[in-house]
Formats: C-alpha cells, sequence, structure tokens
C-alpha cells in the first residue's frame, strides 16, 4: 500500500496520487492565502463554467474526450 508522501497516512489501492485529499485541500489553500489573485481568478473561472452556455460546452467536451478514450481503447 502507498502512503500521503507529505503526511504519511495509508491510501487506498485504488489511489492514483501519492497525497491524500486532506494534505491536497490543505496545499491548495495556502495556495489561495499566499496569492490571492489566484484565489479570485479561480473563483471567476468557475462562475464563468456555471453558465448555461459554458456548462453545455463542457459537456459537449467531456462527451468527446470519452469517446476518443472508447476508441483508443477499443484499438488495443
Amino acid at each position: 500500500m502507498a502512503s500521503c508522501r507529505q503526511c504519511g497516512i495509508e491510501l487506498p489501492s485504488s489511489w492514483i496520487t501519492d497525497i491524500c485529499l486532506e494534505c491536497s485541500k490543505g496545499n491548495v489553500g495556502k495556495i489561495f492565502r499566499e496569492n490571492p489573485e489566484v484565489k479570485q481568478t479561480f473563483h471567476e473561472s468557475i462562475e464563468e463554467m456555471r453558465k448555461p452556455e459554458n456548462a453545455k460546452k463542457m459537456a459537449d467536451d467531456t462527451v468527446r474526450f470519452m469517446q476518443a478514450i472508447q476508441s483508443i481503447q477499443r484499438k488495443k
């Protein structure tokens, strides 16, 4: 079993990264505290994504991405 590189707790075997969620959240919080402009930009981008026209585009892009992944998997 892998463990978090920052705090050392054991991570689930299905975990892809080498850092736990709590440490990851703490790191993002630290970045936001140290760089208020990054926090502001992040919140603005989230608000932009919530607009209906952008939500549809994001859904369409996600579908195209998943179709490309499935196509690659079928070729293997």
